[in-house]
């Protein structure tokens, strides 16, 4: 069984570096185990710094800013995470949120 398998693995791999490519599983029907890929990967963890404008719904002008920071795992997930911290009373709103840093 040993010669069959190293036979049919070894005329896997010419066919292989040949340009042909077979699947493992058809070579030995029943003995096949999937393939376990493990990636080594860093998570940098983005953080932001974001300033929106709090504007008062009735009139329309503008109270003040407010700044609040946030984290995600890329820039664009932190600053909305930023954003979305941002406190904003009852009869306002806020716009125009700019990024102030991002690391």
């Amino acid at each position: 069984m040993k010669s069959l398998r190293r036979t049919l693995a070894v005329g896997a791999m010419a066919l292989t570096l040949a340009g042909f490519a077979i699947p493992a599983v058809s070579a030995v029907p029943g003995t096949a185990r999937p393939a376990v890929t493990r990636e080594i990967s860093v998570m940098k963890t983005w953080h932001a710094t974001v300033q929106c404008q709090i504007v008062r719904i009735s009139d329309n002008h503008v109270v003040g800013y407010d700044r609040a920071e946030g984290t995600g795992n890329t820039e664009q997930a932190a600053i909305n995470d930023a954003a979305r911290n941002i406190p904003v009373p009852a009869g306002h709103y806020k716009r125009h949120c700019d990024a102030k840093r991002t690391w």
